[in-house]
């Protein structure tokens, strides 16, 4: 028979009531006594038949496990097909917009053309230019002359239209002095009838204009007459830097009857991407 419970009815576990109870008291101790036995008995260690079965039990449940369908293989072959086919659809498409993309003639280095794709895609409505659009700019053919041997630092840029045709302001300062240069890649028209050289606008403040290879630089300074006119030379060498670039990436002549299949896929797409990233 199992010893009777000193705890059932209105016996608790209080410190009050134990204080009173004896036998609740003695049950306590006891309890307290096989726990203790049961942390210090040692743990028996599984033997090895255990241990066998319990892996095999393990290998019979994961082989019961249902295995993935396989889709069908017409269901497959036909989404490869539709995968395949919208490739080469896509691939048509592409090429074909290459190829009409590229259809225009090649640039022409001895024409203003050959900056035609730059003075497009100059945004000139008097925004802000940063300094990495103006590094983009000079890649593309523009000079963005910042005077740093007259010891001119960049104070702001813009971009500007100027009778008809895309220009960059820049401003510059030394701290004392201001210095702005204007920029404008002239038209065809425009070079027919203008004559390269120097042309001096004012004297104060000093104010001289350079034609040279399709563009325009109107440099204005407060800078005395003397100093002032040092940023001629300047202009000049950036400027002829500036056309040597464009031409050196421009093909001497060409048309697109004379160009190869291969070439014109290639200038088209390279004008698609450009679109894309605009």
């Amino acid at each position: 028979m199992r010893p009777p419970n000193p705890f059932a009815g209105r016996h608790q576990r209080t410190a009050s009531h134990l204080q009173e109870c004896s036998d609740c008291a003695g049950a306590v101790r006891r309890e307290r006594q096989y726990l203790e036995r049961l942390r210090d008995a040692p743990v028996p260690q599984a033997s090895e038949d255990l241990t066998a079965r319990l892996l095999a039990r393990t290998h019979e449940f994961a082989a019961r496990q249902p295995a993935a369908q396989p889709e069908p293989p017409r269901r497959f072959a036909r989404a490869v097909a539709l995968t395949a086919g919208g490739t080469v659809a896509a691939a048509g498409v592409l090429a074909v917009g290459a190829l009409a993309v590229s259809g225009s003639p090649l640039p022409d280095s001895t024409s203003p053309a050959a900056l035609s794709h730059v003075s497009a895609r100059t945004p000139a409505d008097g925004r802000a230019l940063t300094a990495s659009q103006l590094a983009l700019l000079r890649d593309e053919g523009w000079a963005c002359p910042e005077l740093a041997g007259l010891g001119f630092r960049l104070e702001s840029a813009r971009a500007l239209v100027i009778e008809g045709q895309p220009a960059v302001e820049i401003r510059l300062s030394d701290g004392i002095h201001y210095a702005t240069v204007t920029e404008q890649h002239s038209s065809a028209a425009a070079l027919r009838t203008a004559a390269d050289g120097v042309e001096l606008r004012s004297a104060s403040p000093w104010s001289v204009t350079y034609r040279a290879e399709g563009r325009t630089f109107t440099y204005e300074s407060d800078l005395p007459a003397e100093q002032a006119d040092d940023a001629v030379p300047i202009l000049e060498r950036v400027s002829a830097q500036a056309g040597a670039g464009v031409a050196a990436e421009a093909p001497a002549s060409g048309t697109v009857a004379g160009e190869s299949l291969a070439h014109r896929l290639q200038r088209g797409l390279n004008r698609i991407v450009t679109l894309l990233t605009q």
